[in-house]
C-alpha cells in the first residue's frame, strides 16, 4: 500500500467490502470488463477535468462525492444487482487495486 494510505482509507474499506460481491480478482465476463473499463475511464477523465491526477487521494475524494450523490438520490445498493451505481463503485475499486492504492 502506498505511503500515506491508511487501511481506514475509504478506498481500502470499500474495496474489501465490494470484493465480496464483485469480481475484482480473476477473470471477468466480457460485458462486465467493458462496463468497468468505461466507468474507470470516465472516473479518470472526471478527475483530470478538475485539474488533478488519479491518486489515492483524488480517487477517494471522487468516491466520497459519488457516494454522497447516490445517498442523496436515495440509491439502495441492495435494490438491483449490478446497477449503474454498483458498476461505477466496482470500477473505482478495481482502479484502486490496479493502481496499487489498495491491496
Amino acid at each position: 500500500m502506498p505511503r500515506g494510505t491508511s487501511v481506514r482509507h475509504p478506498l481500502a474499506g470499500l474495496t474489501r467490502d465490494f470484493h465480496r460481491i464483485g469480481p475484482l480478482d480473476g477473470p471477468l465476463a466480457p460485458w462486465m470488463c467493458a462496463e468497468l473499463d468505461q466507468h474507470a475511464a470516465q472516473v479518470c477523465d472526471g478527475i483530470a477535468a478538475s485539474g488533478g491526477e488519479t491518486t489515492a487521494r483524488t480517487l477517494g475524494t471522487y468516491l466520497h462525492g459519488f457516494l454522497d450523490g447516490c445517498l442523496e438520490r436515495g440509491w439502495d445498493s441492495e435494490a438491483v444487482e449490478y446497477d449503474w451505481e454498483t458498476l461505477r463503485i466496482l470500477a473505482i475499486c478495481r482502479l484502486a487495486k490496479e493502481r496499487g492504492f489498495v491491496r
